[in-house]
C-alpha cells in the first residue's frame, strides 16, 4: 500500500533525522563550555555566541518531527484522556487541518526567507558574520519534516475513525 509505505518513511526519517541531529548536542555543548570558561576565566569574550545560536537553531529545528514523532510537544491533555481511541482520533482529525494549514503557512514563508537569503548569501551581523543561509534552510527542511509527521498523524486518525474495529476501546 503506498499510502502504509508513505507513513513508514516518514516516521523513519523523522526518527533518523531526530537521532542524528541530537549528535549536535555535543559541539553545542562544548562551545558553550568554552565560551563561558574564555568570558570568565580568562576575561577574554569570543564571539562565538552565534555559532551556539545556529547549533541550538539546527537542533531544536531538525529535532522538531522527531519530537513531533513523539508526540513529545506540549499538549493540554483535558478532554483526550476522557475519550475513546475513536473519540480522541475524531479530536485530533478535526483539528488536523489547523495544525497542518498552519504548518504549510509557515514552510512556504520560511521557504521565501531561505531562498532570498541563499541568493544573497546572507550573514549574521557577529563579527564572525557567519552565513545564515544554512540554517534558514535547515528551518525549511524541520517545517517539512514536522508537516510531513502531521500529514501521517492524520491519515492514521482517519484509518481508527473509519476502518478500525478497536475504535471504541480506550
Amino acid at each position: 500500500n503506498v499510502v502504509e509505505k508513505f507513513c513508514r518513511a516518514v516516521d523513519a526519517t523523522n526518527e533518523w533525522v531526530g537521532k542524528t541531529a541530537g549528535w549536535l548536542f555535543i559541539p553545542f555543548t562544548l562551545l558553550v563550555v568554552a565560551d563561558v570558561f574564555t568570558r570568565y576565566v580568562l576575561n577574554n569574550p569570543w564571539y562565538y555566541l552565534s555559532v551556539n545560536v545556529q547549533l541550538m537553531g539546527f537542533l531544536a529545528m531538525l529535532g522538531a518531527g522527531y519530537c513531533y514523532l513523539h508526540r513529545g510537544h506540549a499538549a493540554v491533555d483535558l478532554i483526550p484522556p476522557r475519550l475513546t481511541r475513536k473519540g480522541r482520533a475524531i479530536l485530533e482529525a478535526a483539528l488536523s487541518p489547523i495544525i497542518l494549514g498552519t504548518l504549510g503557512i509557515l514552510a512556504w514563508k520560511a521557504w521565501e526567507s531561505a531562498l532570498t537569503s541563499v541568493a544573497r548569501r546572507q550573514t549574521d551581523v557577529s563579527p564572525l558574520a557567519l552565513p545564515v543561509y544554512p540554517y534558514k534552510v535547515v528551518i525549511v527542511i524541520g517545517i517539512v519534516l514536522m508537516l510531513l509527521q502531521g500529514i501521517v498523524f492524520f491519515i492514521h486518525d482517519l484509518r481508527v475513525i473509519f476502518l478500525s474495529d478497536e475504535g471504541e476501546q480506550q
